[in-house]
C-alpha cells in the first residue's frame, strides 16, 4: 500500500546538493506565501502562484546549481520568464488530485475557475490547461493565466468542489495557505502549457466567445517522467593515452560524429564544434556568429544533466533536453542534418 508524504512542491527546489542556499531560502519563502489549498469532496486541490519577485532567486539559484555562465544565465532567464509568461499575467499551477470512487467534473473550468479582486471583481482566465474541462481522475496539474493584476491581494475561485458553492483560495500568509497532503513526485501528471492568447480589441459580451487565437508559437513541450527516464547521464569523458603511433582514422560514422559534436557541445568548446560543421554552414556563418548561436539556444546547462538523440531519417537527428521550469520540466530540442562530405560526416546547424 503506498504511503502519503508530506510535501511541498518545492520539494524539487530542494531534492539533490545544495546549491545556491541563500537563493532556495529566499525562492522558498516566497512560494511558500503563495501556496494554497483545499479539501473537497474525494478531492485535495492546491495552487501555486509564480509571481515575479520569485524570477531572481530561483534563476540565481538554479545557475549555480548547473554551473550557469552569465550568457547561460540570462538566456535561461528569459526562458523562464517567457515560458511561464510571467510579465504579462498572473499564472498559477493548479493540482487536483482526486482519489474517490469517480471522476471529479469541474464543468466548463472557463467559468469554475476566477481571480476575485479586494474590489469584488471576479476576472475569468485568459487561458488554461484544455484537461480541466474533462473529467478528472488521478492527478492532473495545469497552468492556468490570468490577467496581471496591478494589486496582489486577491484570490482564486473554484466551484464544484462538492462541499461548497465556492473555494476561495487565498496567499500571502493567509488562512489557506498552508502545505499539501501529496502522494509520491513520480506519480505526478506532468503539466502541457496552453499557448498564450493573442490580444484581441474588447468586444460586447455574448453567450460565447471563442478562444483567442495564440499571439506566439506555443511554449515548449512538457517532459514527462517516461521523457526524463530516457535522457541519457551526463557523458564521463576519460582521457585515454595517447598511442605510441599515430594511425590515420578511416572512418568515423555519423552515430559518433553526432555524440561528438553534443560533448563538444556540453564542454562548451565551440571551436571544436565548428571544425564538425559542414561547409555550407560555415559559408554561412563565421566560428565567432556560429557561437553566438549556440550560446543563444541556451541549451547547454540541461545537456549537461542529459539529452536523447532521435534519428529522423538518414539523415536528421533531433538531440532532446529537458529544462527545470521550477515544479517541471519543459522539453527543448534542436534538429541537425548530417551529411558526408568525400569520406567523413559533416554537421549542418
Amino acid at each position: 500500500m503506498k504511503k502519503m508524504v508530506l510535501a511541498l512542491p518545492l520539494l524539487f527546489l530542494l531534492s539533490g546538493p545544495l546549491y545556491g542556499n541563500d537563493f532556495v531560502v529566499e525562492a522558498t519563502s516566497i512560494l511558500e506565501r503563495w501556496t494554497s489549498f483545499h479539501w473537497g469532496r474525494d478531492c485535495l486541490v492546491w495552487i501555486v502562484h509564480y509571481p515575479e519577485e520569485l524570477v531572481e532567486p530561483w534563476v540565481a539559484a538554479e545557475a549555480s546549481r548547473s554551473g550557469m555562465n552569465d550568457s547561460e544565465r540570462e538566456q535561461y532567464r528569459r526562458s523562464f520568464v517567457a515560458d511561464l509568461r510571467i510579465a504579462d499575467t498572473e499564472p498559477f499551477l493548479l493540482t487536483v488530485y482526486v482519489f474517490g470512487p469517480k471522476p471529479l467534473n469541474l464543468g466548463p473550468f472557463a467559468s469554475a475557475v476566477q481571480l476575485e479582486t479586494t474590489e469584488g471583481r471576479k476576472v475569468p482566465p485568459l487561458s488554461y490547461e484544455r484537461k480541466f474541462d474533462q473529467p478528472l481522475s488521478g492527478i492532473v496539474q495545469g497552468l492556468v493565466f490570468f490577467p496581471k493584476q496591478p494589486n496582489k491581494e486577491y484570490t482564486v475561485v473554484l466551484r464544484n468542489l462538492g462541499i461548497r458553492d465556492e473555494q476561495h483560495f487565498a496567499f500571502g500568509g493567509t488562512e489557506g495557505a498552508m502545505v499539501a497532503a501529496v502522494p509520491p513526485a513520480q506519480e505526478v501528471v506532468v503539466v502541457e502549457l496552453p499557448p498564450a492568447p493573442k490580444k484581441e480589441p474588447s468586444k460586447p459580451r455574448t453567450p460565447q466567445r471563442e478562444t483567442p487565437t495564440p499571439a506566439s508559437a506555443p511554449p515548449p513541450p512538457i517532459a514527462t517522467p517516461q521523457d526524463l527516464a530516457e535522457l541519457k547521464p551526463e557523458p564521463v569523458i576519460v582521457d585515454l593515452p595517447a598511442p605510441e603511433q599515430k594511425k590515420p582514422v578511416l572512418y568515423i560514422s555519423k552515430e559518433k560524429t553526432v555524440e561528438n559534436f553534443i560533448r563538444h557541445w556540453i564542454e562548451g568548446e565551440t571551436s571544436a564544434m565548428y571544425d564538425l560543421l559542414a561547409e555550407s554552414t560555415k559559408t554561412a556563418l563565421s566560428e565567432d556568429q556560429f557561437a553566438r548561436q549556440v550560446e543563444a539556444t541556451g541549451l547547454r546547462p540541461s545537456l549537461r544533466e542529459g539529452f536523447k538523440v532521435q534519428w529522423m531519417d538518414d539523415s536528421r537527428v533531433r538531440i532532446v533536453t529537458a529544462q527545470r521550469m521550477l515544479l517541471f520540466r519543459t522539453l527543448r530540442s534542436k534538429i541537425l542534418t548530417v551529411g558526408r562530405e568525400e569520406s567523413i560526416w559533416k554537421v549542418a546547424w
